[in-house]
């Protein structure tokens, strides 16, 4: 904030078990839109570490040789929403790690320091947005990095602390804003605890493949976050489907931003980690259809490691694979991917040297630009098909199915593919 409104010389330390490693890019050191360093100020055993100079590169290896559990608060697909239940599975005092500024810096640095590939990645559970946008160009739905401190502290330590760090930030958002020739609340958002109803921001309704009073499962259109990073990504599923039905979701797998198909939701926190663990456990069949370069019959499994990140350890990753059938040098497969790895199917039929056609990360441009000019496709040939898993409640066997989207079916009727599918 700026210097004459600085309340740092009242705050007062809390004492926490937890420590904050917060990470700024040097061009947002100084802004007075960023709101982490307000942390700093609030919290003991809070540091400060700058990236993205050429003169001193940042290493951050040395936080996991403390004996305490790093966990970075950051919205990579395989993160773990943060939870009570989290924390049980590994009792060590923790470093939270939280990246500052705009998306491009934040996942950069998650990318790029050393040190970061090792922790794990962990999310904020779907709550009220933020009421304020400080910045001009703020993410619909999003939280400035002291409230995301805040929110991700209540879980780590207690409400009270979050309750402390809240009202210090609504005094700080309240002193910058009377600054302003007026104010930057979000009329579209609700105050936190006050009414959940939100405008939905897509005239086309999600469909919904299956309700109950635990799940609820919908067809993912290609192109749609399942949860909102920290940029302006336009709405989430989550969002839109809490929107639709009027009541709070939670997710309970994921879907490549470019995937379209089947994704499960369930109506509690509790339920959804019932479920994620029988994702877990291998108690969920997935099947998803790709179109190919190349084909080959003789292709039934790839058995290759994969790890989260550059420098990161290698997990077991398998996927099986059937070729349903074949147009010209392409081929459309259905796989089954037995573990749930980052992006697993794409990178596996990438080493099987049958990138994913629409694949603009481990795909093939010449292959990607054909079907542009030639069919006007433009999407990433993936869908996830159908899951199959139990019940959380009843434990009876469960199938969820999404048709193809209009563009895909298309597309395998003008190749003479359509047929090919299993029912």
């Amino acid at each position: 904030m700026h210097r004459a409104l600085c309340l740092c010389a009242g705050i007062g330390k809390l004492e926490l078990a937890t420590k904050l490693v917060l990470i700024m890019h040097h061009r947002e050191v100084g802004k007075t839109t960023a709101t982490g360093p307000l942390a700093l100020r609030a919290l003991s055993h809070s540091t400060l570490h700058v990236h993205g100079t050429r003169d001193q590169q940042l290493d951050l290896r040395a936080l996991h040789a403390q004996g305490r559990r790093v966990l970075l608060l950051y919205p990579s697909d395989d993160a773990r929403v943060l939870s009570s239940e989290l924390l049980t599975q590994d009792p060590r005092p923790v470093t939270l790690v939280v990246p500052d500024g705009s998306w491009r810096q934040a996942s950069r640095a998650a990318r790029r320091i050393p040190g970061l590939a090792e922790a794990e990645h962990v999310v904020l559970a779907q709550g009220p947005a933020s009421q304020y946008g400080l910045r001009h160009e703020p993410k619909e739905g999003g939280l400035a990095t002291f409230e995301a401190i805040g929110r991700a502290l209540g879980v780590i330590e207690s409400a009270q602390v979050e309750q402390q760090l809240e009202a210090l930030f609504t005094r700080m958002v309240t002193d910058t804003l009377a600054t302003r020739a007026r104010p930057r609340v979000r009329a579209s958002v609700a105050p936190r605890g006050g009414s959940d109803a939100h405008e939905p921001q897509l005239k086309t309704p999600l469909e919904i493949l299956y309700r109950d009073d635990e799940l609820i499962a919908v067809n993912k259109p290609a192109g749609m976050l399942v949860h909102h990073g920290w940029a302006r990504d336009g709405a989430p599923a989550l969002q839109l489907l809490r929107d639709q039905i009027g009541k709070h979701v939670f997710p309970v797998h994921r879907l490549d931003r470019a995937t379209s198909g089947v994704l499960l939701f369930a109506h509690s926190g509790e339920l959804a980690r019932m479920v994620q663990g029988d994702f877990n456990a291998h108690s969920v069949d997935k099947r998803y259809l790709a179109l190919c370069r190349g084909h080959d019959a003789d292709l039934r499994e790839v058995d290759h490691p994969l790890a989260k990140e550059r420098g990161a350890p290698l997990q077991p990753s398998i996927t099986d694979f059937s070729l349903l059938g074949s147009f010209e040098r392409y081929g459309l497969y259905e796989a089954h991917p037995r573990t749930g790895r980052l992006h697993q199917i794409r990178r596996h039929l990438k080493h099987a040297s049958h990138p994913i056609i629409g694949d603009v990360r481990y795909g093939k441009g010449e292959h990607n630009r054909i079907f542009r000019e030639r069919f006007g496709f433009h999407r990433l040939a993936l869908h996830a098909l159908q899951l199959q898993l139990p019940h959380p409640r009843s434990r009876e066997l469960l199938t969820l199915r999404a048709e193809l989207p209009q563009d895909f079916a298309d597309l395998l009727e003008r190749l003479g593919l359509r047929s090919k599918l299993t029912s």
